[in-house]
């Protein structure tokens, strides 16, 4: 499913949050870019340093297929 929609993807940098796992549901609200609604967490790059930043990639999630 994740393949067919390649357009809705998003990128996140921020502080580490050391729960999030992969294929984790998140809701997304972002004012300036107008990014809105629930997306599932595809990847995470998580620094070893505790004043880096992680980044997270995720997908668009539908409400129905």
């Amino acid at each position: 499913y994740q393949y067919t929609h390649v357009n809705n993807t998003i990128s996140i940098t921020t502080l580490p949050i050391y729960y999030l796992e992969p294929n984790t549901r998140i809701t997304v609200e972002d004012d300036p870019s107008g990014i809105y609604g629930d997306y599932i967490i595809q990847s995470i790059s998580l620094p070893l340093d505790i004043s880096s930043t992680m980044t997270i990639n995720a997908y668009k999630a539908e409400q129905k297929i």
